[in-house]
C-alpha cells in the first residue's frame, strides 16, 4: 500500500471529509480538528503501513507518522482539496477551553525551534560529561568554542521566538 492509498483510507476512517472541520501537522504528527470523535476507526488507523501510532488528545485526533509527515501532510491537503472546512466554519462544535489554547499557543511557538534547543542541549551534556571525567579540561579553546556554540541557541532564543511568531502572524 502506498502513501497515497493511506492518506485516502486516513480520510476515511476518520469519519471523511466532512468530519474534517481542520488538518495541521507538527514535527512527527499529523493533526485533525474533528467535527464528531466518535467516528474514528483509531485502530484500523494504527494498522496502516508508515502510521506509528495514533490518539485523541486535546480536543485533536493526532497520527504520528514521525520524519514524513511533511510529505505526508501534503498527499493530505491535496486530497482534501481548497475544499476543506476551517475550523469556525462548523457551527455546534464546542470551543476549547483557555488552557488548551494557551497550550496550543506554546506548542505552536516551541515547536519549530526544539529541535536546535535540542542539539544544544546534547552538546552542552557531552561537553560536560567529558569535563567530568577529566578527560578535557575546562580552560581549553577547544572546550570554550563548543561550550559557545551551544550556549549561541540559548542567548538568541528570544529572537528564534520572536521569528516564529512573526511566521505564524503572516501565514494567518
Amino acid at each position: 500500500m502506498g502513501t497515497q492509498e493511506a492518506i485516502s483510507r486516513i480520510i476515511r476512517l476518520v469519519g471523511g471529509p466532512e468530519n474534517i472541520n481542520k488538518v495541521w501537522h507538527c514535527m512527527t504528527r499529523l493533526r485533525f480538528d474533528l467535527v464528531d470523535d466518535n467516528k474514528i476507526a483509531q485502530d484500523e488507523i494504527k494498522q496502516l503501513p508508515g502510521v506509528l501510532g495514533a490518539q485523541l488528545q486535546s480536543d485533536q485526533f493526532q497520527i504520528i507518522i514521525g520524519p514524513k509527515v511533511n510529505s505526508w501532510f501534503e498527499l493530505l491537503e491535496n486530497t482534501l482539496g481548497s475544499g476543506s472546512q476551517t475550523a469556525s466554519s462548523t457551527p455546534g462544535k464546542e470551543r476549547k477551553s483557555l488552557v488548551s489554547l494557551f497550550m496550543d499557543t506554546v506548542s505552536g511557538v516551541f515547536g519549530p525551534i526544539v529541535p536546535a534547543i535540542a542539539g544544544a542541549g546534547m552538546i552542552k551534556g557531552l561537553l560536560a560529561g567529558l569535563i567530568a571525567l577529566k578527560l578535557v579540561s575546562t580552560k581549553s579553546d577547544t572546550v570554550m568554542i563548543i561550550d559557545l556554540i551551544a550556549s549561541g541557541v540559548f542567548y538568541f532564543l528570544p529572537f528564534f521566538l520572536a521569528g516564529v511568531g512573526c511566521e505564524d502572524l503572516q501565514n494567518q
